[in-house]
């Protein structure tokens, strides 16, 4: 059976490694790939781009609308989402008020989430790479999750990590409350991969974080492998337990230990991200 997969940040680096990878395993299947610019060379046939800019929650809501319209009878088999931004800039807003890299790394993702809900079939992986080792309640500040007032690059990522993990658990539990869809949930973290992503560094940083990839990266090639076997590994195990979301590290293996959200504090994180979201999305209309 063919499978479908839309990527988004599939364009470079982990995203278009895994989107390749899931075109080379199935030659039968299809593939969108998803970011700013077309990449130069797409080298499978069975890849197709579809341009959105995944820092901005309007864009996003008129990319998914495309999206349901199109392939609302084709359903997919994998929402993968790897966009991302490494910079040491401080706070820096959208025009929808967002800090830019908090609206890459978790708002925009959850907002993909949400709206493609419909095409997604009822077995689909939906995964996150970002980091999915080491989010938890308590790197959250609880009265301002957004950052507003005490923003700093360390609490931007925590808060973003964090968020997302809450929120896989919380997609989880909403569709066992909804219904029988068996749709898995997963935040991985990739480790250090040799890609272009310090390219938005300082130029005095770029030649040691060049050094350090030299010395301990993976290739993008390898880490898509390592993650995508790991999802399949990963979620059979999880769902023979009744469980419905996971936490992979950069091997693909599960990790131990992930802290188990409460109720309180998985509604406390999703209705801040859906007000804010829906906020973001009247100012722009």
């Amino acid at each position: 059976m063919s499978t479908r997969a839309l990527v988004i940040g599939g364009t470079n680096g982990i995203g278009y490694a895994m989107a390749c990878r899931i075109a080379i395993d199935n030659p039968s299947s299809t593939v969108i790939i998803s970011g700013r610019n077309k990449p130069a060379m797409i080298p499978h046939p069975n890849i197709e781009f579809l341009a959105v800019d995944a820092s901005s929650m309007l864009q996003i809501k008129q990319y998914t609308d495309k999206i349901i319209t199109s392939h609302r009878a084709r359903k997919l088999d994998f929402l993968i989402m790897t966009q991302g931004i490494f910079t040491m800039a401080g706070r820096t807003e959208t025009t929808e008020g967002i800090d830019n890299k908090m609206a890459l790394h978790y708002y925009g993702k959850q907002l993909l989430i949400r709206e493609l809900l419909p095409v997604l079939k009822d077995n689909a992986r939906v995964i996150i790479v970002l980091d999915g080792k080491n989010g938890a309640p308590a790197k959250l500040d609880w009265n301002d999750l957004d950052l507003k007032r005490t923003y700093s690059l360390p609490s931007a990522a925590y808060h973003c990590i964090s968020m997302n993990d809450s929120m896989i658990q919380f997609h989880a539990a909403q569709q066992q409350q909804n219904g029988n869809s068996k749709r898995h949930f997963v935040h991985a973290y990739p480790g250090v991969v040799a890609s272009n992503i310090m390219a938005g560094l300082p130029w005095y940083l770029r030649g040691p974080s060049q050094i350090l990839m030299k010395m301990a990266a993976v290739s993008t090639d390898t880490c898509a492998e390592y993650l995508l076997q790991g999802v399949s590994e990963v979620t059979q195990k999880a769902e023979k337990e009744g469980r419905f979301w996971s936490n992979i590290d950069q091997k693909g293996r599960a990790v131990p230990d992930k802290a188990i959200w409460t109720e309180e504090q998985l509604k406390s994180v999703s209705d801040h991200t859906w007000t804010l979201i829906d906020s973001a999305l009247k100012c722009t209309a």
